[in-house]
C-alpha cells in the first residue's frame, strides 16, 4: 500500500520508518496535495497540527484529489469534536500521536483490510452525529410537504 505522510513537524516520520510499505514523507501541504493527485495513495496519514482548526477543509481537498484514498488523522490529544468533524468530512480515523508507535502496524492493515481506526466511544459519538443530521434531513422534508409517514415503506 502507498502510504503518503503529511507532517510539518516530523513527528510522525521517525515512527513509520520501519514500516513494510512504500511511505512518503510531505513537509509541505500544496506539494502533498498535488502528489495524492498524481500518486494515488491507498493511505493518508495526515497531522492534526498542519492545519489546526481547517484540517477537515483539508481532508475535503485531498479527498477530491483522490476519492479512493483513506486519510488517518494523528494528533495530540484532540477534542472529539475536532475528530469527529474530521470523520465527518471523510477521515477513516484517528490516531493520538503519543500511542502512534504502538499501533502504526495496525493501523495500517486495519485501513488495507477496509476498516476504520477509530475507538468505540468515537464511533457511538459519529452514530449519533450521523442520526442527527439525518433527523434534520427529515425535518426538512417533512415541513417542505416532500416527506410524508405514509411515503415510507419498510
Amino acid at each position: 500500500m502507498k502510504i503518503h505522510v503529511i507532517d510539518s513537524t516530523g513527528q510522525i516520520q521517525p515512527l513509520l520508518l520501519m514500516a513494510e510499505a512504500d511511505v512518503t514523507f510531505y513537509t509541505d501541504e500544496i506539494q502533498a496535495l498535488n502528489a495524492v493527485e498524481a500518486q494515488l495513495p491507498g493511505l493518508i496519514m495526515l497531522n492534526h497540527a498542519l492545519r489546526g482548526g481547517e484540517t477537515p477543509s483539508y481532508i475535503d481537498l485531498l479527498i477530491s484529489m483522490n476519492p479512493a484514498t483513506n486519510v488517518v488523522v494523528i494528533g495530540d490529544d484532540l477534542p472529539d469534536d475536532q475528530v469527529l468533524a474530521c470523520l465527518l468530512i471523510g477521515a477513516k480515523g484517528y490516531q493520538n500521536s503519543r500511542d502512534l508507535a504502538n499501533y502504526a502496524g495496525k493501523i495500517i492493515k486495519a485501513i488495507a483490510a477496509g476498516e476504520a481506526w477509530i475507538t468505540r466511544r468515537m464511533t457511538a459519538r459519529l452514530l449519533e452525529a450521523i442520526r442527527r443530521q439525518n433527523n434534520s434531513l427529515t425535518n426538512n422534508f417533512a415541513g417542505s410537504g416532500l416527506y410524508s409517514e405514509s411515503s415510507i415503506s419498510l
